[in-house]
């Protein structure tokens, strides 16, 4: 009975992640694979995963938001001059 009732309290834990992928941030459910969304902002996917925890907190479910730093990004103009500075010197 006890393994019974700690799987429901696992299954009630609803985790949504958002991270930064390849220039979009791709929103999941519980370390899925699975993808819920992708978006071009930010603000959009956090926007969706805090709806989606809301409306589970709503049904009296525990819910979080994980979100991940943004990538560091160097646009190619950039590396492309680093490079070519390296080259020359």
């Amino acid at each position: 009975m006890h393994a019974e009732l700690s799987k429901e309290v696992v299954m009630t834990e609803n985790h949504y992640y958002v991270r930064p992928v390849a220039g979009v941030w791709h929103v999941t459910w519980n370390d899925s694979a699975d993808l819920i969304g992708a978006y071009s902002s930010q603000h959009e996917a956090e926007a969706l995963a805090q709806l989606l925890a809301r409306h589970m907190r709503v049904q009296g479910r525990k819910a979080e938001v994980h979100t991940f730093e943004a990538e560091a990004r160097t646009p190619s103009w950039g590396r492309n001059r680093a490079a070519n500075q390296v080259a020359v010197a």
